[in-house]
């Protein structure tokens, strides 16, 4: 066998195992109770470091002779090299922060001020390097620092695998070149990739619903949480309900998107799309209703008001992508979205509107943990107290031994500052802030703009969450955070050139 087509074959054959891996983190994360248990969150670390891996064998093989064909080689217009250095330069700056990020949780894990003994609630203190980063609690940072290493490993890798043509997708361009236009359909990956998306999410949506409707306590029909073992708290997988709302405010957003990129009634004129495939377009419609309705339907405050904000954002966005569109399309628009509310509401209103009248009081007793937060980032401004050190640190700033003892701020923006400190903070928001700016100044994958935008809204939404709940301390909606996060550092406004 040749050297080239050696080459070939190992790259192939990674770039499967690859899609397999991806497929499974999607797919186990919700299912594994939300993925916070230690067994599951180890699962999902072994998952990505081989990701990561695999990624980085891609690359080496790449380096060493062989080109398969990438996106971002078809950027911009013919025979000009601007767009493709933008975007060399913004993958650049994404592994920079990315491995700023992943250094400052190495150095403070490694350089730590404290090991914290949980069986005596007790700190053992150690000497460190004071100007470097550290930790108060060096087994929480350990685990924090191998957690963001395989996270990382799942969004390079899928960030990649979305880079680079399928097979018949290079064939097509190897042998009779490459056209791409506004009216293509969208590559066969991220096709797929929404696919698994979406049916992954109806089927855990139905599972949540049908176990709402039933009213036992189990999760998955299978286990009582140890902690929350209350019916109206749970929601499908997930033992807190909120957690579930932010699940599904991240997809049903993002499947929509999906259903605009593939069923526009203009990209169904310019393609000529044949019925069996609107079909299946057309399927994505009631699976965006069901996962709609779960944020209400779960009881959760924080979620039904994100719910409604994405659906005034959402519609918004529809309604001017479909400004020259006839009356009927938009039409039904607005019912499918005054349907979610409605269904929402028949099924989840009776258990929610008790927790609204009292979320005035629910907010004040928030403010109380804020309050001690405020302390805690104030006392440990520049480093923070460490990646994952929270909950053993908290203790020390309860106004009273009565006060509850938090695991998770309830504010991941608040936690954030606290835990890594404004140096070790600012390199999170500038790398997030950097994706979500990819299409407006780089190459890649082509996305309509009305696409890329229904992909911000779940993404803002999420973030507005995270200041007064914790999406982002939840392994499996952390996951399907990134995972938008790299379809949207993969998408442009650039179209393919010829």
């Amino acid at each position: 066998m040749s050297s080239a087509r050696y080459k070939r074959l190992l790259y192939r054959t990674s770039d499967g195992i690859t899609e397999g891996l991806i497929y499974f983190a999607i797919l186990f994360g919700p299912w594994a109770f939300g993925t916070t248990q230690p067994w599951s969150i180890h699962v999902m670390n072994n998952v990505g470091f081989a990701l990561g891996l695999l990624c980085l064998g891609k690359l080496f093989i790449r380096s060493s002779g062989y080109q398969p064909p990438q996106w971002t080689e078809l950027s911009g217009n013919s025979g000009s090299g601007r767009w493709l250095a933008n975007e060399r330069r913004f993958t650049w700056m994404l592994a920079g922060g990315t491995f700023c990020i992943l250094l400052y949780s190495l150095i403070s894990a490694w350089n730590a001020r404290a090991i914290y003994h949980p069986d005596q609630w007790s700190f053992e203190y150690r000497n460190v390097v004071a100007w470097l980063p550290h930790s108060y609690d060096q087994a929480g940072s350990w685990a924090e620092f191998w957690q963001l290493l395989g996270l990382a490993g799942v969004f390079w890798a899928l960030r990649d695998w979305l880079l680079t043509l399928s097979p018949k997708e290079a064939a097509h361009f190897e042998h009779e070149g490459f056209r791409y236009h506004v009216g293509s359909r969208l590559p066969v990956r991220l096709r797929r990739l929404f696919w698994i998306l979406t049916v992954n999410g109806t089927v855990l949506a139905i599972q949540g619903l049908m176990q709402r409707v039933e009213g036992g306590n189990k999760l998955l029909w299978l286990i009582v949480p140890r902690y929350d073992r209350v019916t109206e708290n749970q929601f499908g997988p997930y033992a807190y309900r909120a957690n579930a709302a932010q699940y599904f405010n991240l997809l049903w957003p993002a499947v929509l998107g999906f259903w605009w990129a593939c069923g526009s009634p203009r990209r169904r004129r310019k393609t000529g799309e044949h019925s069996a495939r609107q079909i299946r377009v057309a399927v994505l419609l009631p699976c965006i209703f069901i996962m709609a309705i779960c944020p209400l339907v779960s009881s959760s405050r924080g979620g039904a008001i994100v719910l409604a904000i994405n659906l005034i954002m959402a519609g918004g966005i529809l309604l001017m992508a479909q400004w020259r569109s006839r009356w009927t399309a938009k039409a039904l628009l607005l019912l499918l979205l005054t349907g979610v509310i409605g269904g929402g509401a028949l099924l989840g209103w009776k258990a929610l509107a008790p927790r609204m009248e009292m979320i005035h009081e629910g907010y004040e007793g928030r403010e109380g943990f804020y309050i001690a937060g405020r302390y805690m980032a104030g006392d440990n401004a520049l480093f923070g107290t460490g990646p994952g050190t929270f909950e053993a640190l908290y203790q020390l700033y309860r106004r009273s031994e009565t006060d509850e003892w938090l695991a998770y701020m309830h504010n991941d923006w608040l936690e954030t500052l606290i835990t890594f400190g404004r140096i070790g903070a600012t390199p999170i928001f500038l790398t997030m802030l950097l994706v979500l700016s990819h299409w407006f100044w780089s190459g890649g994958v082509y996305g309509n703009k009305y696409f890329v935008m229904l992909l911000w809204v779940p993404v803002g939404g999420c973030l507005m969450h995270a200041w007064f709940d914790f999406p982002f301390q939840i392994h499996s909606v952390l996951t399907l955070f990134l995972v938008l996060c790299a379809v949207l550092s993969c998408l442009s406004r650039r179209m393919a050139a010829s």
